[in-house]
């Protein structure tokens, strides 16, 4: 079993990288791979709401690229979150 402290850790890193992909990475000192996650995170976050629809009704049927876009935004985000709670640990 981890000591209380390496658990603490990774719960911290692990929250924070579900906050907002980058975070975590930060927590855990992984500067350079924070800025890509972080960077990643903002683009995508940018490119998906200028790709919502302004009208609600238009959501029913929506665009490949806001499907794309959403699907590689989870992506990140789990990879992101997974990457934080595996590095704690170390």
């Amino acid at each position: 079993m981890t000591e209380p402290s390496v658990r603490r850790r990774k719960v911290i890193a692990l929250s924070l990288s579900g906050i907002f992909p980058g975070l975590g990475q930060f927590y855990n000192r992984q500067h350079i791979k924070g800025v890509a996650f972080l960077v990643a995170g903002v683009v995508l976050n940018w490119g998906l709401a200028r790709a919502l629809p302004a009208d609600v009704l238009a959501l029913v049927r929506p665009e490949a690229n806001l499907i794309v876009l959403f699907c590689v935004l989870l992506a990140l985000w789990f990879w992101s979150v997974i990457d934080a709670w595996r590095m704690a640990g170390r």
